[in-house]
């Protein structure tokens, strides 16, 4: 008869895996080192999480799901972050977005913090967020200019943009000292600066050269 998996057991290695990540770094966590902090053998383990990536996900699914929710929410379900193919935004929608997402961001950051930080390491989810990014922003450009989103030249332009977006606000969000309404003021000026961006003329001049 095989053993009953026991939530107490699930708890503690759900526990020790976000202190190995936080202290660790997703790619130089173990399963290894988990089990060890945990008090279990790593086969016991594998019992209840089949990969470090099952456990990731697992850890960060809380936050995720409260992300998708605000995004559904501000967007009137618009816009889904689970969805790479149902993107379709111009600058001034998400200029319109930003306030509340903004605010929205930063509260859940501020309530599941371990979870977030977690959530922007480089994992599987994380590349997804930024894939997810980099067509939300192409699909930005190719809104407003007028052109096709899947030119290579808009979506390299998106992924850069995505990237440095993603990373700024990671940035932001981990090495802040200052109040939540002050981080989210920071977090739209942040935000806001790169849809003016692509509202400069200086992309517009590139159309040619995107085409």
């Amino acid at each position: 008869m095989p053993q009953i998996l026991k939530d107490e057991v699930r708890n503690r290695i759900v526990e020790a895996a976000k202190r190995e990540f936080m202290e660790n770094t997703y790619e130089r966590t173990s399963m290894r080192n988990i089990a060890n902090r945990s008090n279990i053998t790593v086969g016991n383990l594998y019992r209840y999480f089949t990969s470090k990536e099952e456990l990731n996900q697992f850890i960060v699914r809380p936050a995720l799901e409260k992300l998708q929710e605000l995004v559904l929410k501000i967007s009137n379900n618009q816009v889904d972050i689970l969805n790479m193919e149902n993107i379709s935004l111009t600058s001034s929608q998400m200029r319109d977005m930003l306030d509340s997402l903004a605010d929205g961001v930063v509260d859940i950051y501020s309530r599941h913090r371990i979870e977030m930080n977690i959530l922007m390491m480089r994992t599987n989810i994380n590349k997804y967020l930024v894939d997810w990014f980099t067509e939300a922003i192409a699909s930005i450009i190719a809104n407003n200019f007028a052109i096709n989103k899947d030119l290579p030249s808009v979506k390299l332009l998106g992924r850069v943009y995505a990237e440095s977006v993603f990373s700024g606000f990671i940035t932001m969000l981990k090495n802040s000292t200052v109040s939540n309404d002050q981080l989210k003021k920071l977090a739209k000026l942040y935000m806001e600066s790169y849809v003016d961006m692509m509202d400069l003329d200086l992309i517009d001049k590139l159309k040619g050269e995107l085409v």
